[in-house]
Formats: structure tokens, C-alpha cells, sequence
């Protein structure tokens, strides 16, 4: 029982992804140069059941493919299909995409499908060179491809139109006098608080004909709190979190905002909400 693996680029990432699967000893692993191929062959060399076996060699050669090979997979299809997408942003959606690819959690039966097909080659077959498989034995994969590059299209636009609301809002800043030289903001649950250097309550009086004018629209706590701070336009930011609240969408927002002008506090009065909070 000995599978032999053929491939043509990336043998250093190959040979990782390899040893990984089988870092274990229960099987021999020999290298050979053959033409313009590398040869892995492996064989098991203690009481391993074959479908052990198999179902290790099965699930590493399809990691192989996902890994090694489906990123120029990704990049022909796209730069075949996407003619209207700017090429620096073409190489941003083959990441993307790639990314998505190698989540575990994404595409699980399109992987599974993959996988047996592997498998019921490699049962038939013990040899197999990996870029001829993928060329004229591997059913769907194209197809699978396109599915990964619509999702990676689709979070590519959304990450663009962050960034360009992101840059909207930065100049808004740029445009305001700072109010103040530091503004904590104290998060407790789902609330918040903004306080000065001193501790003070800063008077949200700023923002209350904004909050009229909009009051027929839907408006959180959340965009208040960023409109607070492009209005108040601090030089610093801190802010205080429990772990809670660390992942709200509104702290990323601010510190994507606001950079390098934002701190995060490791822990103190504030954040145990052990402080008493002064008023003007």
C-alpha cells in the first residue's frame, strides 16, 4: 500500500503540508526529482488501517490543491471574467478570495465533493501527479472557483464602500478644530460614556438639534457616538472596554477613523466602573 504524488511548483509548501499529515513516524516518506516533477511517495510502515490511510492522503491532497494551486486557478478566472475590475484591485479579490477558500468553515460540500473524488481516484489509482488531475480528472472545480470568487467579489465591494465611508469621515475630522485634548470613552454594556482628562461628563448639548433633525430616520447610540466624535474632534482617544464589547463594530470604526490618535486602556478604575464621575 504506497501512494505515489506528483507536482510541478511549490514543493517546499507541499513538503509542509505533508509532513503535517503524517508528523506521526507511522509512514515512510521518500523524495524523488523526476523531469519537471517532484515525487512523494508514502508509504505506511506500521499497522495503520488503509482507511486511515487513505482518508489522510485523501484530506491532504485536496489541502494541497486549496494551498498550492487554486490561487492561479483564481487569478485566471478573474483576470478571464472581471476585464472592468482595475488590477490592483483584481489581485485584492484573489486574496480575498483565497482567504475564503481556506476557511474550514466555508464551502463544505463543495469541499467534500472534492474530496471524494480524490479519494476515489487515489483507490483506483496509487499514483497521481496533482496539476493533471486538476486539468482533466477533477469535475466542478471550475465551477466551485466561481462560487469562491462571486464571495470574494461580494466582500471585496463591501470592504471598498467601508473604506471609502471610512475616508468620508476622516476628512470631516480634518476639517474640525479640536474641542478637546482627550476624551475617554467609557463603555458599560451596551451604553457608553464620554468623559474629559478630568473625569468630567462631556455635555452631549453638541449634538442634540442633530439628533432633532434626524429623529424621523433610524439612528443608534453607535452613529451618535462617532458624530459626537467627529464634532468634538479630540487629539486623543482612550478608550475603555470590557472584552464584551471589544468586537462592536463602532470601536473599529473609530479607531479606523481616528488611527493613530487612539488608545486602548489595559485596565483601571474607569473600566471596573469604580470612578465617580464628575459633572460640569
Amino acid at each position: 500500500m504506497k501512494i505515489q504524488i506528483a507536482l510541478n511548483k511549490d514543493i517546499d509548501k507541499a513538503r509542509e503540508i505533508i509532513n503535517n499529515y503524517f508528523s506521526n513516524k507511522k509512514v515512510k516518506i521518500e523524495e524523488i526529482d523526476y523531469q519537471s516533477r517532484h515525487l512523494f511517495n508514502i508509504t505506511p510502515v506500521k499497522n495503520k488501517s488503509s482507511k486511515d490511510f487513505y482518508n489522510n492522503i485523501t484530506k491532504m491532497i485536496l489541502d494541497i490543491i486549496l494551498n498550492i494551486y487554486s490561487k492561479d486557478i483564481i487569478y485566471k478566472q478573474i483576470w478571464t471574467n472581471f476585464k472592468d475590475i482595475k488590477s490592483n484591485e483584481k489581485m485584492k479579490v484573489v486574496e480575498i478570495s483565497k482567504e475564503l477558500l481556506l476557511d474550514e468553515e466555508n464551502f463544505v460540500t463543495e469541499k467534500e465533493y472534492i474530496n471524494s473524488q480524490i479519494k476515489n481516484y487515489i483507490m483506483d489509482v496509487p499514483f497521481i501527479s496533482i496539476d493533471g488531475f486538476i486539468l482533466f480528472r477533477l469535475k466542478g472545480l471550475n465551477l466551485f472557483i466561481d462560487l469562491v470568487i462571486d464571495k470574494g467579489i461580494e466582500e471585496f465591494t463591501v470592504e471598498k464602500e467601508y473604506m471609502e465611508f471610512i475616508k468620508i469621515l476622516q476628512y470631516f475630522v480634518e476639517v474640525q478644530k479640536p474641542k478637546y485634548d482627550l476624551i475617554n470613552i467609557v463603555f458599560e454594556g451596551k451604553n457608553y460614556k464620554l468623559l474629559d482628562k478630568d473625569n468630567n461628563n462631556i455635555d452631549n448639548d453638541y449634538f442634540d438639534e442633530v439628533v432633532e433633525e434626524l429623529d424621523s430616520i433610524s439612528i443608534s447610540d453607535d452613529d451618535i457616538l462617532i458624530s459626537s466624535l467627529i464634532v468634538l474632534s479630540p487629539k486623543n482617544i482612550v478608550i475603555h472596554s470590557d472584552e464584551e464589547n471589544k468586537g462592536r463594530d463602532v470601536i473599529k470604526i473609530i479607531t479606523d477613523v481616528f488611527q493613530n490618535k487612539v488608545y486602548f486602556c489595559l485596565g483601571c478604575e474607569k473600566c471596573r466602573g469604580e470612578i465617580k464621575i464628575k459633572n460640569d
